[in-house]
């Protein structure tokens, strides 16, 4: 998540004070920007936190709680990103994060004490609206308060924070229902998230701020504007897939290593296997320069699409699974940066649009993920259908570029 949101340009007016300095223009630091990533990580946690917890949670409201405890909170996450770009682009960053994040932790505690799953769907659902506060928010506020010189560091990071959470909140996951009990990770993550919400109303400052032409309902048009463009419609198609597999795969394959025998405790460390992947993320941009945008996205998707079919072959070996799980979280590394650079070129010039549109796709992805695996006659057949989806996002691709060449020779014309 390394494109640089574009709000509104407006004009300076009225009640601004004039930057004092390269410090009152960019009042980001290290400490600040190492805050907002470990928030990032916790932030991002409650939605991967789902797939181990969904057998014990199962277990002891005694059904099927994956529509309660990772559906609902995909949908709002998915939902929130086109309300919360457009309000924190009217009414300033701080103000949208900081309440957001304090929403969230409150909510989070309360999924612990949750006592049906009707319940725990709503607070699911809080969650994932409060946390969708976060995510495109943060990236516009570093984009706008770090300095020009280290803005590409910052938001890498912020972005690298978002990936390894895919497999960090597995771990924390299962390692605390293991070893305690499944309310314990959300009161943990609840109380981590208490402390970074309040630190940051402290210790965060926001750019000076410039008049906004317009209500906010302009934001929600401008919106507007990139959905009709045929050419993020169809990079739309490829950017569902990926988050789609990648939940539904580790939704599924702790069942599958269940049957293969494995104990609970082993399968964390197989979780761990696709962590060292999160990081070829870092490598999208030198990539970008040799490969271009499109490039590196197209090697991301069949790279991925290769791990997973490769581990539909191998799913009952464990070495095989490690390798190509691994192979997998590569490719989706590689991707999802890319694809979210190229959603930020399509939406040009209406780029917080195409940011927001971006993360609802995203994680429209996600929450479809667990139910794919749900409904799924077996792990190898499922794997073989998402290797196919895959392939299928690179023809998207493909089209996606042509049409957004021909968008913009029409605007030159």
């Amino acid at each position: 998540m390394s494109q640089r949101p574009s709000g509104p340009q407006p004009t300076a007016g009225r009640g601004t004070a004039p930057a004092q300095g390269p410090r009152a223009a960019h009042p980001a630091g290290g400490v600040a920007v190492g805050l907002l990533v470990f928030t990032a990580l916790f932030v991002l946690t409650q939605l991967y936190s789902a797939i181990p917890l969904l057998g014990p949670v199962g277990r002891e409201f005694g059904g099927d709680v994956t529509f309660a405890l990772a559906t609902c909170f995909s949908l709002c996450y998915a939902a929130g990103f086109l309300v919360w770009g457009p309000v924190s682009d009217q009414y300033g960053r701080k103000k949208v994060m900081v309440p957001g994040v304090l929403v969230l932790s409150a909510a989070t505690i309360a999924c612990g004490f949750a006592s049906s799953i009707t319940g725990l769907a709503v607070l699911r659902g809080v969650q994932g609206l409060a946390a969708s506060s976060f995510a495109p928010v943060a990236l516009a506020y570093l984009a706008e308060a770090t300095p020009p010189e280290r803005r590409h560091s910052a938001i890498g990071a912020m972005s690298t924070a978002f990936l390894v959470a895919g497999i960090f909140g597995q771990v924390l996951a299962s390692y605390v229902s293991l070893w305690s009990s499944w309310p314990m990770v959300f009161v943990i993550c609840g109380l981590v998230l208490i402390g970074a919400g309040l630190t940051m109303a402290l210790s965060i400052s926001e750019s000076p701020r410039r008049n906004v032409s317009g209500h906010v309902g302009h934001r929600f048009a401008a919106l507007g504007k990139v959905v009709v463009k045929p050419s993020v419609l169809t990079l739309c198609c490829a950017h569902i897939t990926q988050l789609m597999t990648f939940v539904g795969m580790y939704t599924a394959l702790g069942p599958h290593l269940g049957q293969l025998g494995l104990e609970p405790s082993s399968v964390i460390l197989l979780r761990l296997v696709g962590l060292p992947g999160m990081f070829a993320a870092l490598l999208v941009g030198p990539l970008a320069r040799r490969l271009g945008l499109v490039g590196v996205a197209r090697t991301g998707f069949l790279l991925a699409a290769a791990g997973m079919a490769g581990e539909a072959l191998l799913s009952q070996t464990l070495v095989g699974i490690c390798v190509t799980s691994l192979l997998f979280v590569i490719g989706i590394a590689l991707a999802i940066p890319a694809m979210i650079t190229l959603f930020g070129e399509a939406a040009a010039p209406e780029r917080a649009g195409g940011m927001a549109l971006n993360g609802f796709i995203l994680f429209i992805g996600a929450s479809i993920g667990p139910l794919v695996a749900s409904l799924s006659d077996g792990f190898t057949l499922l794997l073989f259908g998402f290797a196919g989806v895959l392939v299928a996002s690179v023809f998207f691709l493909s089209v996606s570029d042509r049409l957004a060449k021909k968008e913009k020779e029409m605007v030159a014309a």
